[in-house]
């Protein structure tokens, strides 16, 4: 790998670190309290039952997505990890997609800033994730 692909995937472990931090704030402790009845109105509007498990089980989702995403980066570096590497590329770009879409359609802008430098760290490690070996 050159320098700069390891300044990318320096980077883009960064950001995926703070990035599930902000995941696990949100998704897994924000929001099924304020989804489950505790709020700063006195009227809140109905919600099911089941909304905060949905936000608890995506968030629990996109954390190990994550983390498997920050394990196969590293991995990348050694040849013979390679394909690990670049499905763990693919996973963590879903994750990325997923929370450019929330942020975009909820308004949660935190998450479309992360998901959008997330995305573009890891366009620049895609290339050699998939390049075919020479030789």
């Amino acid at each position: 790998m050159t320098r700069f692909s390891t300044a990318a995937l320096l980077g883009a472990t960064a950001l995926i670190l703070l990035e599930t931090i902000a995941i696990v704030l949100f998704f897994c402790i924000a929001m099924p309290l304020l989804a489950g009845g505790i709020a700063f109105e006195d009227e809140v509007a109905p919600t099911p039952r089941y909304v905060p498990y949905g936000f608890l089980f995506t968030g629990i989702f996109m954390v190990g997505v994550n983390g498997w995403a920050a394990l196969g980066l590293w991995a990348m570096r050694r040849p013979c990890e390679a394909p690990r590497g670049s499905s763990a590329l693919v996973g963590a770009g879903v994750v990325q997609v997923m929370l450019l879409g929330y942020g975009l359609l909820s308004g949660e802008y935190l998450f479309t800033l992360f998901a959008a430098a997330v995305l573009a760290l890891l366009a620049v490690l895609v290339r050699p994730a998939f390049a075919k070996p020479s030789g």
